[in-house]
């Protein structure tokens, strides 16, 4: 049977990710649950930062930045999702789907090139102490951060440009809980080769770029602490690079996996699975492992409630 195209249905039909709805209550629950908590925790870390002036550094500056991200990445995702799970249709509208899909890609690459920046300051930090507060300005902090938005910005507008230009087959049943380019395409009547090159290209290009430069930035950070001849001195150069490799190895390890593999049908399951830990559980994840882990925001985090109960 020959499958006729539309350039522009009307609205989408997203599967979820179980067929069978007796999970949807527990599901809900959980990803209920989750969101709240990814909330409240990026939201504690923001405002911990913006109000104790022992954080107002650079480093920490890029940390207000990962925490906006993250809210954006699940509030992007989750909220449709849980609608979804109490309504009887699990529809996103046509112009619901290409929103869903730019800002999601937006927050991934913005989030890759932040990572990527957070490391350099940390190797200026701990490899050039000397020079840091030369190099890591304010104004050289403010206009990486308006760049690498703008990138991740431009560079999602490409990516959701090209996706919403093909044309779209009679079924439009998306095998996914939001709507993710790899998912759209297989949806497509036309050719989608430009669309893969243009996948590999970023993944390549940013993706690998990125991770090579964090990777070797490491490699003169540990070498530098290993020169430290104080205990404490590598103790605390190792306590302020330890929660940002940790965010890194989660973030890009599921991200490779998600994208730097063939896209077939056998891997729909497994592409779920890995959407539901960088799209859901990640912004979850870094809060908790900035504030757990990182000893001068958790110092900062207990004056602030003490600050708030002897106010109150």
């Amino acid at each position: 049977m020959e499958r006729r195209n539309q350039s522009h249905p009307e609205e989408f039909l997203l599967l979820g990710l179980f067929s069978n709805s007796e999970f949807d209550i527990l599901l809900f629950i959980l990803f209920t649950v989750t969101y709240i908590t990814a909330l409240l925790a990026n939201l504690t870390i923001f405002l911990t930062i913006v109000l104790c002036s022992s954080l107002q550094t650079p480093m920490y500056f890029f940390l207000t930045n990962l925490s906006v991200l993250d809210i954006c990445c699940i509030s992007t995702t989750v909220p449709k999702m849980l609608y979804n799970f109490v309504m009887a249709s699990s529809t996103i509208t046509f112009y619901g789907c290409v929103t869903q899909l730019y800002v999601f890609t937006w927050v991934v690459i913005t989030e890759m090139l932040l990572l990527t920046y957070m490391a350099f300051d940390r190797y200026v930090a701990i490899c050039k102490p000397l020079h840091y507060s030369l190099i890591i300005t304010r104004r050289v902090c403010f206009h990486a951060s308006i760049s690498i938005w703008t990138l991740g910005a431009f560079s999602s507008a490409v990516h959701t440009s090209m996706t919403f230009l093909q044309s779209f087959c009679d079924s439009q049943e998306i095998n996914h809980f939001f709507c993710e380019i790899p998912q759209l395409l297989k949806l497509s009547c036309t050719d989608t080769k430009l669309n893969y090159i243009l996948l590999f290209i970023t993944d390549l290009f940013l993706g690998v770029a990125c991770f090579l430069f964090i990777f070797v930035s490491y490699f003169f950070i540990i070498s530098s602490i290993l020169h430290i001849r104080s205990g404490e001195g590598k103790r605390r150069a190792t306590s302020t690079c330890t929660s940002h490799i940790t965010v890194v190895v989660i973030y890009y390890g599921t991200l490779f996996f998600a994208y730097i593999k063939p896209h077939s049908a056998s891997f729909v399951e497994q592409d779920k699975v890995l959407s539901v830990i960088y799209a859901v559980f990640i912004p979850l994840l870094n809060p908790l492992i900035y504030s757990l882990r990182n000893r001068d925001m958790a110092e900062a985090l207990t004056k602030l409630c003490n600050r708030i109960i002897i106010y109150k």
